[in-house]
């Protein structure tokens, strides 16, 4: 082998290396973010589950809230008969002669 044969491979050898470091470079690059969008799902993934959580436990409060106005509804109601029984009892009362 001469000497310019010799410098060929030199090169040759010192421009695979270059081309090696340039992929592990890129590869190392792909890892990172890689890693960067797991940890980003991640987070978005335990976003959705406070989310989901925070939306039962709100359709929880609005079952219990509509049961409650059901039972003031039921109440309002009872009172307005017994109002009114009253009114026509004073009514009547108040239409019967005095003795």
């Amino acid at each position: 082998m001469d000497e310019e044969q010799l410098q060929a491979d030199r090169e040759e050898r010192e421009k695979l290396q270059e081309q090696l470091e340039t992929l592990e470079a890129k590869v190392q690059q792909a890892v990172e973010a890689l890693r960067t969008l797991k940890q980003e799902r991640d987070e978005a993934r335990a976003e959705a589950e406070k989310a989901r959580a925070a939306l039962r436990e709100r359709g929880d409060t609005v079952r219990e809230l509509e049961a409650r106005m059901l039972e003031l509804q039921s109440e309002r109601e009872e009172v307005r008969r017994r109002v009114e029984k009253l009114v026509a009892q004073i009514d009547a009362l108040q239409g019967e002669p005095s003795s």
